[in-house]
């Protein structure tokens, strides 16, 4: 979600600098390509970069969102930003372009707010006898921005910044007993199609990210979740999901085979509606070769109300 411009635009202009936001046109903000560094090739900038141009004409802010996913100290972000400065400079002078003003905005998400002074290149440098550290050292300015006082309450800014910041807090965090009011944002959206395919894209990635963690969501919070979203009309969306998985899979069966893009097809319907699905069944499902019959079960994942009245139906 913080790769949508919009998004990170609304984060500046609620989180960032005032003197930065002043200098900016906010409205012609665009994505920056990131660059690979390291004598190898083998590091990668896996954050956010954004190029913000001056209003003044005379060039543009490189901004980049550090993400610092329950960190416990900020000890390695100084070098990490040389190296990220280093590289967009790097490749800027190999393009020909004038270069960027750089602006680090490290976000936390870990379990408490940080707390005392940042760390700096110095604090990893040797020292002299004075305790000074030794030669001229460099140094690179940054923001640090925690999550407000770690309240969904607290949170500021537009819809769509409000949900990001909210599903890193609760993704984060100890408790996801909150889970549905992280999501109770998408209620201001007046376009139903909107807010629908938003909670579907949310829905999907949360579902991969606790995957890749060993994590999930029970399928009681996410029908809370949908029920609260959709008063009265969670069987709707969950049906017009399914609507789009049945073309979904007919697209992978003209390339993969028709039974086996059908067979994914139910699968993910089913990680929809019930999020975990026992392996047994993925397994029963994988292994049928009749399309009519997957097309069939598409509909039972609609109607069927347990993953056990859905197994019945397989069996």
């Amino acid at each position: 979600m913080f790769g949508q411009v919009l998004v990170f635009a609304d984060f500046l202009l609620n989180y960032a600098d005032p003197r930065f936001i002043a200098e900016i046109d906010v409205d012609n903000i665009v994505s920056a390509p990131t660059h690979y560094i390291g004598k190898d090739g083998d590091e990668r900038i896996i954050d956010l970069i954004f190029q913000c141009p001056l209003k003044n004409g005379e060039g543009s802010l490189m901004a980049v969102i550090v993400f610092e996913h329950q960190s416990k100290s900020l000890k390695a972000i100084p070098l990490k930003l040389h190296k990220y400065i280093a590289a967009i400079w790097d490749a800027e002078k190999k393009e020909g372009k004038s270069l960027s003003a750089p602006y680090f905005l490290v976000l936390r998400t870990g379990k408490k707010p940080h707390r005392g002074a940042y760390p700096m290149m110095a604090d990893s440098l040797p020292k002299g006898s004075d305790g000074m550290p030794l030669g001229h050292v460099p140094e690179i300015e940054y923001d640090v921005i925690d999550l407000p006082t770690w309240s969904l309450g607290n949170l500021v800014g537009g819809t769509e910044l409000r949900l990001a910041l909210g599903m890193l807090l609760k993704m984060t965090g100890e408790n996801l007993d909150g889970f549905t009011e992280a999501l109770k944002p998408l209620l201001e959206f007046t376009d139903e199609g909107q807010k629908i395919e938003l909670t579907k894209e949310l829905l999907d990635f949360v579902d991969k990210a606790f995957a890749a963690h060993n994590c999930r969501l029970d399928a009681a919070k996410v029908n809370e979740a949908i029920k609260t979203i959709f008063p009265g009309k969670e069987q709707t969306m969950i049906k017009s999901y399914i609507d789009e998985l049945r073309d979904e899979g007919i697209a992978i069966g003209k390339a993969e085979g028709e039974a086996a893009g059908r067979a994914k097809m139910v699968l993910k319907a089913l990680r929809t509606k019930f999020v975990k699905v026992p392996k047994g069944i993925e397994g029963a499902v994988l292994v049928m070769s009749d399309p009519i019959a997957l097309e069939s079960l598409l509909e039972h994942v609609f109607h069927s109300t347990t993953l056990d009245e859905f197994a019945t139906e397989l069996r």
